[in-house]
């Protein structure tokens, strides 16, 4: 190699470390790359302290800049912010079972199931003052066949337009549904918010027990 091509190859060389060394610096100075040193199925999240470790259920998550609870309807899985069609209490599956507003005629009524494994929360808004009953399937059998006589047996009753009830003997029997009856003749429109705790019980509830 002659001294021309030695010194033009030197320039080269030169002129391809400058760009490469910027390339490198520019990387660094934009980017942060970090080891994830968190457990297994935790999340790493760098936040202006520094880098943070946060559990599948975080007290905090962040999304896009977005920051989340761990009641909202946002878990973390595989190292991932997942949205869920759900959120959480306790650290438990909240679920929305009824949500769309219902009207009945008034000489008749919403029959609801209450699934097994869940604890019921029940909240609604009436037109009318209602009945909100909890029954066994015998006890509904047993009112039903009465016409519905409000002397007959039941496992709860609420009277009155907006309640507000946690069923809980549900957490592990199957053997439970409800009514909402208007307490007068009247047509009657009902704004729901019905929603089911996955909670099961270790042992059998309620009137399975």
């Amino acid at each position: 190699m002659n001294k021309r091509a030695f010194t033009v190859f030197s320039i080269f060389s030169f002129i391809v470390f400058i760009l490469v060394a910027a390339g490198v610096f520019y990387a660094f100075a934009t980017h942060i790359a970090v080891v994830n040193l968190c457990p297994s199925n935790d999340t790493l999240i760098l936040l202006p302290s520094g880098p943070s470790c946060y559990p599948n259920i975080a007290n905090l998550v962040i999304v896009k800049g977005k920051a989340y609870t761990a009641n909202s309807s946002v878990a973390i899985s595989n190292g991932q912010a997942v949205p869920l069609q759900f959120s959480f209490s306790g650290g438990k599956p909240l679920f929305s079972i009824w949500n769309v507003n219902a009207t009945e005629s008034g000489n008749s009524y919403v029959f609801l199931t209450i699934p097994d494994t869940f604890k019921m929360h029940m909240q609604y808004m009436s037109s009318v003052r209602t009945e909100f009953l909890i029954f066994t399937n015998s006890q509904y059998l047993q009112w039903y066949n009465s016409g519905e006589s409000s002397s007959s047996p039941n496992t709860y009753e609420y009277t009155g337009s907006s309640p507000s009830v946690w069923f809980n003997l549900s957490a592990g029997c199957a053997g439970y549904v409800a009514v909402i009856k208007p307490l007068s003749l009247q047509s009657f429109t009902i704004a729901p918010n019905e929603t089911a705790l996955y909670d099961p019980a270790s042992a059998p509830t309620g009137i399975c027990s």
